[in-house]
Protein backbone atom coordinates (compact mmCIF):
# COMPACT_ATOMS: atom_id res chain seq x y z
CA UNK A 1 0.00 0.00 0.00
CA UNK A 2 2.81 2.29 0.90
CA UNK A 3 4.77 1.23 -2.31
CA UNK A 4 1.49 2.38 -4.37
CA UNK A 5 0.72 6.17 -3.26
CA UNK A 6 4.37 6.91 -3.70
CA UNK A 7 3.86 7.44 -7.57
CA UNK A 8 0.58 9.15 -6.81
CA UNK A 9 1.97 11.27 -4.17
CA UNK A 10 4.81 12.77 -6.58
CA UNK A 11 2.29 12.91 -9.46
CA UNK A 12 0.10 15.41 -6.60
CA UNK A 13 3.69 17.27 -5.65
CA UNK A 14 4.27 17.73 -9.39
CA UNK A 15 0.87 19.38 -9.58
CA UNK A 16 1.11 21.77 -7.54
CA UNK A 17 4.37 22.79 -7.97
CA UNK A 18 3.15 23.24 -11.76
CA UNK A 19 0.02 25.63 -10.29
CA UNK A 20 2.82 27.49 -8.00
CA UNK A 21 4.92 27.85 -10.59
CA UNK A 22 1.73 29.21 -13.08
CA UNK A 23 0.51 31.46 -10.27
CA UNK A 24 4.26 33.01 -9.83
CA UNK A 25 4.85 33.71 -13.61
CA UNK A 26 1.38 35.15 -13.62
CA UNK A 27 2.20 37.87 -10.65
CA UNK A 28 3.54 41.28 -11.99
CA UNK A 29 7.18 42.27 -11.53
CA UNK A 30 8.43 44.34 -8.82
CA UNK A 31 8.49 47.29 -11.44
CA UNK A 32 5.30 46.84 -12.01
CA UNK A 33 3.75 46.74 -8.59
CA UNK A 34 6.09 49.94 -7.68
CA UNK A 35 4.35 51.45 -10.61
CA UNK A 36 0.66 50.23 -9.28
CA UNK A 37 1.27 51.30 -6.10
CA UNK A 38 2.36 55.26 -6.90
CA UNK A 39 -0.49 54.94 -9.00
CA UNK A 40 -3.06 53.86 -6.59
CA UNK A 41 -1.76 56.34 -3.88
CA UNK A 42 -2.00 59.37 -6.29
CA UNK A 43 -5.69 58.56 -7.45
CA UNK A 44 -6.50 57.11 -4.29
CA UNK A 45 -9.67 54.79 -5.48
CA UNK A 46 -11.80 53.34 -2.71
CA UNK A 47 -12.10 49.99 -3.73
CA UNK A 48 -12.25 48.09 -7.89
CA UNK A 49 -15.21 49.31 -8.54
CA UNK A 50 -14.46 52.70 -7.82
CA UNK A 51 -11.39 52.48 -10.51
CA UNK A 52 -13.93 50.88 -13.01
CA UNK A 53 -15.95 54.05 -12.29
CA UNK A 54 -12.65 56.36 -12.06
CA UNK A 55 -11.65 55.33 -15.57
CA UNK A 56 -15.28 55.89 -17.29
CA UNK A 57 -15.04 59.39 -15.63
CA UNK A 58 -12.24 60.52 -17.08
CA UNK A 59 -12.27 59.28 -20.37
CA UNK A 60 -15.31 60.55 -20.83
CA UNK A 61 -14.30 63.94 -19.83
CA UNK A 62 -11.05 63.55 -21.57
CA UNK A 63 -12.77 62.98 -24.72
CA UNK A 64 -15.11 65.91 -23.97
CA UNK A 65 -12.09 68.58 -23.39
CA UNK A 66 -10.81 67.26 -26.58
CA UNK A 67 -13.72 67.86 -28.88
CA UNK A 68 -14.22 71.42 -27.42
CA UNK A 69 -10.56 71.94 -27.95
CA UNK A 70 -11.35 70.96 -31.82
CA UNK A 71 -14.68 72.69 -32.07
CA UNK A 72 -12.44 76.31 -30.29
CA UNK A 73 -9.92 76.04 -32.70
CA UNK A 74 -11.93 75.80 -35.89
CA UNK A 75 -13.81 78.78 -34.59
CA UNK A 76 -11.67 80.84 -33.12
CA UNK A 77 -8.80 80.18 -35.38
CA UNK A 78 -9.65 79.01 -38.51
CA UNK A 79 -13.03 80.83 -39.06
CA UNK A 80 -12.73 83.93 -36.97
CA UNK A 81 -9.25 84.32 -38.86
CA UNK A 82 -9.94 87.49 -40.66
CA UNK A 83 -12.42 88.87 -37.61
CA UNK A 84 -9.66 88.23 -35.16
CA UNK A 85 -7.27 90.10 -37.64
CA UNK A 86 -4.73 87.05 -37.15
CA UNK A 87 -2.53 88.19 -39.86
CA UNK A 88 -1.67 91.43 -38.54
CA UNK A 89 0.22 88.87 -36.04
CA UNK A 90 3.89 88.70 -36.74
CA UNK A 91 5.91 85.25 -37.52
CA UNK A 92 7.44 83.64 -34.30
CA UNK A 93 11.07 84.14 -34.05
CA UNK A 94 11.24 80.64 -33.10
CA UNK A 95 10.67 79.10 -36.12
CA UNK A 96 9.43 81.78 -38.16
CA UNK A 97 5.37 80.41 -37.88
CA UNK A 98 2.75 82.54 -38.60
CA UNK A 99 -0.38 82.38 -36.22
CA UNK A 100 -2.47 79.68 -37.75
CA UNK A 101 0.66 77.36 -37.39
CA UNK A 102 1.45 78.19 -33.77
CA UNK A 103 -2.51 77.25 -33.27
CA UNK A 104 -1.57 73.83 -34.41
CA UNK A 105 1.50 73.71 -32.84
CA UNK A 106 0.88 74.73 -29.49
CA UNK A 107 -2.00 72.04 -29.09
CA UNK A 108 1.04 69.21 -30.03
CA UNK A 109 3.93 70.70 -28.06
CA UNK A 110 1.56 70.73 -24.82
CA UNK A 111 0.50 66.97 -25.42
CA UNK A 112 3.46 65.80 -25.70
CA UNK A 113 4.67 67.36 -22.49
CA UNK A 114 1.94 66.17 -20.63
CA UNK A 115 2.39 62.89 -21.98
CA UNK A 116 6.23 63.24 -21.04
CA UNK A 117 5.82 64.56 -17.54
CA UNK A 118 3.41 62.08 -16.97
CA UNK A 119 5.56 58.75 -17.57
CA UNK A 120 8.54 61.09 -16.18
CA UNK A 121 6.73 61.30 -12.90
CA UNK A 122 5.51 57.79 -12.22
CA UNK A 123 7.90 55.96 -13.69
CA UNK A 124 10.47 57.98 -11.73
CA UNK A 125 12.57 58.86 -14.63
CA UNK A 126 14.73 62.18 -14.47
CA UNK A 127 15.41 63.12 -17.73
CA UNK A 128 11.66 62.65 -18.95
CA UNK A 129 10.69 65.04 -16.62
CA UNK A 130 13.38 66.99 -17.78
CA UNK A 131 12.39 67.09 -21.60
CA UNK A 132 9.01 67.57 -20.08
CA UNK A 133 9.89 70.78 -18.45
CA UNK A 134 11.45 71.85 -21.78
CA UNK A 135 8.66 71.38 -23.44
CA UNK A 136 6.49 73.24 -21.60
CA UNK A 137 9.03 76.17 -21.57
CA UNK A 138 8.64 76.16 -25.74
CA UNK A 139 4.79 76.23 -25.07
CA UNK A 140 4.90 79.07 -22.93
CA UNK A 141 6.85 80.93 -25.31
CA UNK A 142 4.57 80.19 -27.76
CA UNK A 143 1.41 81.42 -26.01
CA UNK A 144 3.51 84.80 -24.75
CA UNK A 145 5.21 85.67 -27.94
CA UNK A 146 2.20 87.59 -29.78
CA UNK A 147 1.46 90.01 -26.56
CA UNK A 148 5.32 90.47 -26.50
CA UNK A 149 5.41 91.83 -29.97
CA UNK A 150 2.72 94.31 -28.65
CA UNK A 151 4.45 95.49 -25.57
CA UNK A 152 7.74 95.17 -27.28
CA UNK A 153 7.13 96.07 -30.84
CA UNK A 154 4.54 98.55 -32.47
CA UNK A 155 4.15 95.65 -35.16
CA UNK A 156 0.27 94.44 -33.80
CA UNK A 157 -2.12 95.81 -31.65
CA UNK A 158 -2.52 95.23 -28.19
CA UNK A 159 -5.95 93.84 -28.62
CA UNK A 160 -4.98 91.62 -31.49
CA UNK A 161 -1.95 89.97 -29.36
CA UNK A 162 -3.83 89.53 -26.17
CA UNK A 163 -6.79 87.67 -27.75
CA UNK A 164 -4.41 86.10 -29.51
CA UNK A 165 -2.33 84.69 -26.52
CA UNK A 166 -5.64 84.44 -24.55
CA UNK A 167 -6.69 81.98 -27.64
CA UNK A 168 -3.41 80.30 -27.57
CA UNK A 169 -3.39 80.05 -23.67
CA UNK A 170 -7.17 78.47 -24.32
CA UNK A 171 -6.04 75.72 -26.42
CA UNK A 172 -2.95 74.52 -24.34
CA UNK A 173 -5.31 74.09 -20.93
CA UNK A 174 -7.87 72.08 -22.98
CA UNK A 175 -5.35 69.87 -24.50
CA UNK A 176 -3.21 69.74 -21.14
CA UNK A 177 -6.38 68.14 -19.05
CA UNK A 178 -7.76 66.26 -22.33
CA UNK A 179 -3.99 64.47 -22.15
CA UNK A 180 -3.54 64.25 -18.52
CA UNK A 181 -7.40 62.97 -17.93
CA UNK A 182 -6.56 60.41 -20.94
CA UNK A 183 -3.26 59.55 -19.34
CA UNK A 184 -4.95 58.23 -16.09
CA UNK A 185 -7.59 56.54 -17.03
CA UNK A 186 -5.05 54.74 -18.97
CA UNK A 187 -3.11 53.81 -16.41
CA UNK A 188 -5.99 52.83 -14.34
CA UNK A 189 -7.37 50.36 -17.02
CA UNK A 190 -3.76 48.45 -17.45
CA UNK A 191 -3.78 48.45 -13.03
CA UNK A 192 -7.55 47.00 -12.97
CA UNK A 193 -6.18 44.59 -15.95
CA UNK A 194 -3.51 43.59 -13.56
CA UNK A 195 -5.44 42.86 -10.43
CA UNK A 196 -7.96 40.67 -12.27
CA UNK A 197 -5.57 38.31 -11.87
CA UNK A 198 -3.64 38.96 -8.73
CA UNK A 199 -4.65 36.71 -5.24
CA UNK A 200 -4.60 39.94 -2.98
CA UNK A 201 -5.72 43.07 -3.11
CA UNK A 202 -3.39 46.08 -3.46
CA UNK A 203 -5.79 49.10 -2.63
CA UNK A 204 -5.05 50.43 0.69
CA UNK A 205 -7.90 51.84 3.54
CA UNK A 206 -7.05 55.38 2.49
CA UNK A 207 -10.37 56.51 4.37
CA UNK A 208 -9.17 54.22 7.70
CA UNK A 209 -5.53 55.88 6.91
CA UNK A 210 -6.84 59.12 6.37
CA UNK A 211 -9.23 59.00 10.23
CA UNK A 212 -6.25 57.86 12.04
CA UNK A 213 -4.49 61.13 10.65
CA UNK A 214 -6.97 63.23 11.67
CA UNK A 215 -7.20 61.19 15.22
CA UNK A 216 -3.78 61.66 15.91
CA UNK A 217 -3.86 65.40 15.28
CA UNK A 218 -7.01 66.43 17.99
CA UNK A 219 -5.41 66.59 21.47
CA UNK A 220 -6.67 65.35 24.44
CA UNK A 221 -10.07 66.38 25.53
CA UNK A 222 -9.57 68.33 29.09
Amino acid sequence: MVLGDEPSNRVENTSQQGIAAAAKEELPTNDALELMESILQRLQPKDRHEIRDMITNRGWLSGVLLMMSGLFWWIAVQKGSEALNNADIPDSLLGDFDFSMLAKMVPVVVFFATVVWSVGRERGHASMSNLGGLLVVIAVYYILEPLGFALLTNDVATQTATFASLRLLALAIMIHYSAKLFIDAWLLQWVRLQMINMPVDLIPDFSESSDMGQADEVGPSA
